[in-house]
C-alpha cells in the first residue's frame, strides 16, 4: 500500500511539474495575439525558431520567410519563448534606427562581464558607455585619417596580386572567398596592428582572426546564445569570441604598440590614431578598452569587406559584359594618374555602382537587431513593444524585394546610376545598417574593396571554372551571408599572358 501511494505521489508530481514548465514556457505565447499582431504560431520550447536551431533553416533565410509571409508593416514571431518582431515597412524602419533611437539604442548582443573580450565590443556595449566609445572612434575613419591609408593597403594588393601570379593561374579552380578573406585581413592588419602579415600564406595572424567567430557549430550556437538565449550564457561557460585567438590577438597588437613607441614610427594609421584617443581620454580608452576596438575592427572588416569583394568577383565572372565596362575604366582612369589616390577611386564612377549592386544582392550584415530599451508604442497604433524586446530588419529581403528593387536576383549596377539611385525607396537600401549604431568602418570598407578589385581587374580576367556555380548557395549556420562550404570558385586569367 505504501508503495503505491509513493507512486501516486510521483507521478502527480511528475504531471505537475511537466504542466508547470509547460504553463512557465508558454506563458508569453498570447503577447501579440492580445494586440491583434499577425504572428507565426509557436511551439513550445522553441518558439518558432526550431527550424533554425535544426538547422533547416539559417536564422538569415527565416527572417525571409517571415518578411515574406506578409505584406503588413510588422509581425510578430518568438524566440523560445520571448515575443520578437520583424519589421519590414520603410518608414517604420527609419522610426526605430533614427526617429526614435532613444527607444533602441543597444543591439539584442549581451554584454557578458565575464567575457573579458566580447564585453569590449562596440557591438555588445551598451549606453552610455556605447556613445562615450562610439564618439571617440568615428574621427579614425575621417576621409582625410583614410587618405594616409591608401599606401598600406596598396601594398597589401600588391601581395596579392604576387601570390595569384606564384601560386594559382595554373590551377583550374580558385577559391576567391578565401583570397578576398586573407586580402582583408592582410589590410586590417596592415592599417589597425601595423604589421604585414601576408595571410595568403596561411600566417598565425590570419588563423587567430578567422577564429575569432569561428565557422563550426559549437562557435554558431554559443554566438547564437549571446543574440537570443543570455539565460544559458550565464548559465555555462560561453564566451563571445574565441579566447586563445583573442589573446594570440592582443599579445600581437601589445608587441606592435610597443615597438613603435620605442622605435619612434609614425604610419598615420589606426594605432596612432588611437593613441591619440587614448591620450586624450585615458579614463575611458583604458587596456581592455583598446584591445576590444582593435578587435571589433579586425572583425567588422575582414569577414565583411573580403565576402563583399568574392561575391563581387563571382558576379562580375558571370557577367563577362559588365566586367569588360569595369576594366575599361579602371585602364582609363589609371592611365591618366601615377599613382592610386582616393580621388583617383572616386572618378571610378562604374566600379562605386557595381560595388553598391554586389553589397544590394549580398549584403555583408544581412540583418539588423534592435533592442527596445523602454516601453514603445508603435506610431498610430495601440501595439506595445515591451522593454527588452528584440526588432529585427532583414536587409536581405529588403535588397531582394521586387517592390524595390524589380528582378532582384539580377545583378545590375545601373540601378545605382546617377539617374536611378533617387529613385531608391529610403531606408530599403542599408548594407551597413544605417542610424546611429551604422557599421563605423564603411568608408575604411569600400576604400580597401575598391583597390582590391583596380589591382585584380588590371592584371586579370575572371572567368567561370568548372567548380563556379550557377547560383550561390549558403550555409545554415551562423549569421552571416556565408557561401556553402565558405568557398566561391573562379579561375584567373593574367591580362599580360
Amino acid at each position: 500500500m505504501v508503495t503505491f501511494l509513493t507512486t501516486c505521489i510521483c507521478q502527480c508530481l511528475l504531471v505537475i511539474t511537466v504542466i508547470l514548465c509547460y504553463l512557465y514556457l508558454t506563458r508569453n505565447f498570447n503577447y501579440w495575439k492580445s494586440q491583434n499582431v499577425q504572428c507565426v504560431k509557436p511551439v513550445p520550447l522553441f518558439g518558432n525558431v526550431f527550424s533554425v536551431i535544426s538547422q533547416r533553416k539559417s536564422f538569415i533565410g527565416y527572417l525571409n520567410f517571415l518578411y515574406k509571409s506578409t505584406t503588413l508593416p510588422y509581425i510578430g514571431f518568438f524566440v523560445v519563448d520571448q515575443p520578437s518582431m520583424l519589421i519590414r515597412d520603410p518608414a517604420l524602419i527609419r522610426k526605430v534606427l533614427v526617429g526614435d533611437f532613444n527607444s533602441f539604442q543597444d543591439r539584442n548582443v549581451l554584454n557578458n562581464k565575464y567575457d573579458k573580450y566580447g564585453k569590449n565590443l562596440l557591438v555588445s556595449l551598451k549606453q552610455p558607455k556605447w556613445k562615450e566609445v562610439r564618439s571617440n572612434l568615428t574621427s579614425t575613419f575621417s576621409s582625410r585619417k583614410l587618405k594616409h591609408m591608401v599606401p598600406l593597403l596598396l601594398e597589401v594588393c600588391d601581395d596579392m596580386i604576387h601570390y595569384i601570379k606564384t601560386a594559382c593561374l595554373n590551377l583550374e579552380s580558385i577559391d576567391c572567398k578565401n583570397i578576398s578573406v586573407n586580402y582583408g585581413i592582410d589590410a586590417i592588419s596592415t592599417c589597425a596592428f601595423g604589421i604585414r602579415t601576408n595571410s595568403h600564406e596561411n600566417s598565425e595572424f590570419a588563423i587567430a582572426a578567422k577564429n575569432i567567430l569561428g565557422t563550426n557549430l559549437t562557435r554558431a550556437f554559443q554566438i547564437g546564445a549571446h543574440i537570443f538565449a543570455p539565460i544559458l550564457v550565464k548559465i555555462f561557460p560561453m564566451k563571445l569570441c574565441e579566447p586563445h585567438s583573442c589573446l594570440f590577438l592582443e599579445k600581437v597588437l601589445l608587441k606592435s604598440m610597443k615597438e613603435r613607441e620605442r622605435l619612434k614610427i609614425v604610419r598615420h594609421d589606426f594605432l596612432d590614431l588611437m593613441k591619440d584617443i587614448q591620450a586624450k581620454n585615458p579614463q575611458l580608452f583604458n587596456h581592455d578598452i583598446i584591445v576590444g576596438s582593435f578587435i571589433q575592427y579586425l572583425l567588422g572588416g575582414f569577414e565583411t569587406s573580403g565576402s563583399t569583394m568574392a561575391y563581387t568577383l563571382y558576379e562580375l565572372c558571370m557577367n563577362p559584359t559588365i566586367q569588360t565596362r569595369l576594366r575599361n575604366e579602371i585602364l582609363t582612369v589609371l592611365a591618366k594618374h601615377e599613382i592610386v589616390t582616393q580621388e583617383t577611386i572616386q572618378e571610378m564612377v562604374y566600379l562605386d555602382m557595381v560595388i553598391k549592386e554586389s553589397l544590394r544582392k549580398y549584403p555583408p550584415l544581412p540583418f539588423i537587431d534592435r533592442a527596445c530599451n523602454t516601453t514603445y508604442t508603435i506610431p498610430n497604433t495601440d501595439i506595445v513593444i515591451k522593454k527588452g524586446m528584440a526588432v529585427f530588419i532583414s536587409l536581405t529581403a529588403l535588397h531582394h524585394d521586387e517592390n524595390y528593387f524589380p528582378n532582384p536576383m539580377l545583378f545590375d549596377p545601373e540601378r545605382f546610376s546617377s539617374e536611378n539611385k533617387s529613385s531608391i525607396t529610403p531606408y530599403t537600401y542599408m548594407p551597413f545598417g544605417e542610424g546611429y549604431r551604422n557599421c563605423l568602418g564603411i568608408k575604411f570598407g569600400v576604400l580597401s574593396v575598391s583597390l582590391g578589385l583596380i589591382n585584380l581587374l588590371s592584371n586579370f580576367e575572371v572567368i567561370p571554372c568548372k567548380d563556379t556555380p550557377s547560383v550561390i548557395s549558403y550555409e545554415r549556420n551562423g549569421f552571416l551571408l556565408t557561401p556553402l562550404h565558405n568557398k566561391i570558385y573562379v579561375k584567373f586569367r593574367s591580362l599580360n599572358a
